[in-house]
């Protein structure tokens, strides 16, 4: 394929006049064409009032028996940080005291922010480091509040606005990973150095403690508190998304590199010992550890001791999540796509698997745990049935309910099944498929949205669909949730079989899926929409492009498309580890030139209509390669539009009106160009 000149290369400048006018006009073009009518309007008044259902469950940070919770609502669309004590939060009628309103911080550091994170000093949690999102991205100031004091801390720890890994070290000390200045930072934008900042220090006054090369992707540094032990501070160095290096920091500041395999992940520290995933088999002292496994290997003194396995998965399984509590190590598991747990203790010597009680099926997520107990929060959910959230006692092993969510829609008809179907190689590919019973023959005409990620080894899991129920599901139309190669849904390997050279089989799976659908009669082409975002925009512009009579629309959120120059763009260099090195390399360049969307529109194929989403504030994938693809596509196919907001970032962190305003939209566009095909 021969390399031509980029006719559209100047909107990866955002600060152009040109760009901005561009975005605005396109986005003001969707917005009319989609929102300024009653339905829509309406729709959009209905999802805004399921997000600000008071009956929704509050899902919180506990410290010392104190609940604290983010909320959202019409008097404080950007949001309170609110408190109540457990007693009444376990009661069913929390006493909410609110510590503070986001938007006051506008007007203090003069931006626009959205409250990111929040980070308690779990020894005394009044303490809390606040993270203060510019316009929803994810460059962000970092304030130290006193929540009791309702006030900022004088003379604390308050840092600038950038990509800054910032963390407790104890009540008088932070780590800091600067990322405000340019000469702080990677190729991908983020820090590279650590610091350790003392209370009462100025940034320049604190202590250098480590530096990565420019072309590393990050670093960061965090302290581990183990109840059953002595605290250890460690810093981790990533070169890649997956290859990176451990050290250990001492009480003197001196970082001693841990002897890790470099493509392993740490993710807990309880009774001396770290524990570890490992992404690839590790063959240590003549005992080999499979891919996909949970280690707990002995740290002494900066020294590596015995490792034990914890977990090793067959073929079904994969280790999705893992939580320390005071004595138990508890690790969230998938089988075939389906939550489980499990959990250990350290006694006489050795870690030793714990029974526990019997838990709900569907998706479980660990959503807290308090620090200094064995009690874990976890919250259960399937397609059709709502969140609740119980209180896992691992001490005396009971399992109690703490809130059940309302039903949002009516499930009475609708059917969950799972099915499975073969790739281009032959490899076997399961989806989920959510519909009402068909009894009237005419299932080949259900408008079908098919929603996909399948990258970075994130695994899509059954999850109450809400809005989409209400707003979709009701009115007789499927969802279909594909668990395409390129995501964790079975380990390591179903993530590293999509990567690289190998992408293109995220595609592959997805289009068999959709190929599926008509075969079984469930939906066909022009009755059939996709639907992703970020890495799972990428796959579904890959295939709208590479076999777009195959669908009839398509909803392309904060895409990757130009996936020849996507490591010059914002955070694009970090993600070489997923997609290989255009830059860098001859194989991965040519690869690209056959599969990046963006280059493979085509003139003369008539393309489904399209909705493309970006925000100008979105700064890790740039909003170029969504402007990009929409003003190429637009001219080859006139039913192709933009939503692209000023704020929001590329997780959506806005107001809940923003974000029901943009359901609305995507709803909108469905209902124009595939529901009527129905009718």
């Amino acid at each position: 394929m021969t390399q031509h000149s980029d006719p559209f290369q100047h909107f990866e400048n955002l600060e152009s006049p040109a760009t901005q006018d561009f975005a605005a006009k396109a986005h003001n073009e969707t917005q009319a064409r989609f929102m300024e009518n009653d339905t829509s309007r309406t729709l959009s008044d209905g999802i805004l009032a399921q997000m600000q259902d008071t009956r929704q469950i509050p899902f919180c940070q506990e410290h010392r028996a104190r609940m604290y919770h983010f909320h959202q609502d019409a008097e404080y669309p950007k949001g309170v940080y609110r408190v109540c004590t457990a007693a009444t939060y376990r009661s069913g009628y929390p006493e909410w005291e609110i510590l503070f309103s986001v938007a006051d911080f506008d007007e203090i550091l003069g931006d626009d922010v959205y409250l990111g994170g929040i980070s308690h000093l779990v020894e005394k949690p009044n303490l809390a480091l606040l993270t203060l999102s510019r316009a929803g991205g994810d460059a962000a100031y970092t304030l130290e509040m006193d929540l009791a004091a309702g006030t900022l801390v004088n003379g604390g720890f308050h840092f600038p606005a950038g990509k800054n890994h910032i963390s407790w070290r104890d009540e008088n000390s932070v780590w800091v990973c600067p990322a405000w200045d340019d000469r702080q930072l990677t190729q991908a934008g983020y820090p590279r150095e650590v610091w350790l900042v003392e209370r009462g220090q100025s940034f320049e006054e604190s202590t250098p403690v480590f530096q990565i090369d420019r072309d590393g992707m990050m670093v960061n540094a965090w302290r581990y508190l183990d109840p059953q032990g002595s605290p250890i501070d460690l810093i981790e160095a990533s070169q890649g998304f997956y290859t990176k290096t451990y050290w250990q920091v001492s009480a003197q500041g001196e970082a001693k590199p841990l002897n890790f395999p470099e493509d392993c992940d740490v993710v807990g520290y309880l009774s001396g010992h770290l524990m570890l995933t490992l992404r690839k088999d590790w063959l240590r002292a003549n005992q080999s550890y499979p891919s996909g496994s949970l280690l707990a290997v002995k740290l002494h003194k900066g020294e590596l001791g015995a490792a034990q396995l914890l977990f090793a998965p067959n073929e079904t399984q994969a280790l999705e999540s893992v939580e320390t509590t005071k004595r138990f190590v508890v690790a969230s598991t998938l089988e075939n796509v389906q939550g489980r747990l499990k959990a250990w203790r350290f006694a006489d010597g050795a870690w030793q698997e714990i029974e526990l009680p019997r838990l709900p099926m569907g998706t479980l997520e660990m959503t807290d745990q308090p620090w200094g107990g064995d009690v874990v929060y976890l919250a259960a959910s399937d397609f059709t049935t709502p969140l609740t959230l119980y209180a896992l006692d691992l001490n005396v092993m009971e399992l109690t309910v703490m809130r059940r969510q309302p039903q949002q829609f009516a499930a009475a008809g609708i059917q969950v099944q799972q099915f499975w179907t073969s790739s281009a190689d032959g490899t076997q590919i399961p989806y989920y498929h959510v519909s009402k019973n068909v009894s009237d023959g005419l299932s080949s005409q259900t408008p079908t949205l098919v929603y996909v990620y399948g990258g970075f080894g994130v695994p899509e899991l059954p999850h109450y669909l809400g809005s989409i129920g209400k707003y979709w599901l009701e009115q007789g139309h499927a969802f279909v949730l594909a668990n395409v190669r390129g995501g964790g849904e079975f380990g390591p390997h179903w993530h590293q079989a999509a990567q690289g050279l190998h992408k293109h089989k995220s595609t592959d799976d997805l289009l068999a899926i959709v190929d599926d659908l008509s075969r079984r009669g469930l939906s066909s082409p022009p009755h059939i929409a996709l639907q992703g975002g970020s890495n799972g925009g990428l796959v579904v512009a890959s295939a709208f492009v590479r076999q777009p009579q195959s669908f009839g629309a398509m909803v392309c959120e904060m895409p990757l498309t130009d996936m020849l120059r996507y490591p010059l763009l914002s955070a694009g260099s970090s993600w070489t580890d997923e997609y290989g090195n255009t830059q860098k390399y001859d194989i991965c360049r040519g690869y690209w030139q056959q599969h990046s969307p963006y280059h493979n529109l085509s003139d003369g194929r008539h393309y489904p209509p399209a909705l493309i989403t970006t925000s100008l504030s979105d700064d890790r994938v740039h909003p170029a390669h969504a402007l990009k693809f929409y003003a190429k596509l637009r001219q080859k196919s006139p039913q192709s539009w933009l939503y692209c907001p000023d704020n929001g970032g590329h997780t959506g962190n806005s107001t809940q009106q923003d974000s029901a305003d943009e359901l609305a939209c995507i709803l909108a566009f469905l209902n124009c160009f595939l529901v009527k095909k129905a009718v």
